[in-house]
């Protein structure tokens, strides 16, 4: 716990924050915000992510097992939300990432790749230039994670052993640095 420097209406929107998005955790994580919460933390993705069921038209469903599983990978919670999730002293609650944690928790209480819902709540750092940044950012990153999962689930499909989650984590790590690097996909330097 750390001890809370703000008080008044920042430490109730930061509360209001927390229940609404910090509990559940973030819903809207994309392989660059896994990618860079890793690097920056100097963690392999699977010491701080979990897996859901995903439904079979989910373009991040990632396919596990021979096919047998099809699941969605976040960023984990545990009893409190979001492992990165701190309380203050006070009750109140912060992000532990700060400008690290995943774009769509920094765009909150703005929908990505929706309607923004602004509220100007005094905690909400984002102006509508660094929103709309934020919002482009999102976007291309949702756009390649789609592309990536796609991509993987095709390989999955031809393994000869069936690939777990730390397999498709391995792979993310690589494609993410090909992405960054502008070169190929992993898969086309192999084949």
């Amino acid at each position: 716990m750390t001890v809370d420097s703000i008080a008044g209406p920042e430490a109730q929107w930061q509360t209001s924050r927390a229940k609404a998005l910090c509990y559940r955790g973030p819903r809207y994580v994309t392989g660059a915000d896994l990618v860079r919460i890793a690097r920056t933390l100097a963690l392999e993705p699977w010491h701080f992510t979990q897996t859901a069921p995903a439904a079979a038209n989910d373009p991040t469903g990632v396919v596990l097992d021979n096919a047998r599983r099809r699941v969605n990978v976040r960023v984990a919670n545990a009893a409190h939300g979001c492992v990165f999730h701190i309380r203050t002293l006070e009750g109140t609650g912060r992000c532990g990432l700060g400008e690290l944690a995943p774009v769509s928790c920094r765009m909150f209480p703005s929908l990505p790749g929706g309607k923004a819902e602004r509220t100007g709540g005094p905690g909400h750092r984002l102006d509508e230039e660094e929103l709309a940044e934020a919002e482009r950012q999102w976007t291309a990153d949702r756009d390649h994670w789609f592309e990536l999962v796609a991509r993987w689930n095709e390989l999955a499909g031809k393994a000869e052993t069936p690939p777990d989650v730390e397999d498709f984590q391995r792979y993310l790590l690589e494609a993410q640095a090909a992405r960054e690097a502008g070169t190929p996909w992993p898969e086309d330097v192999v084949a």
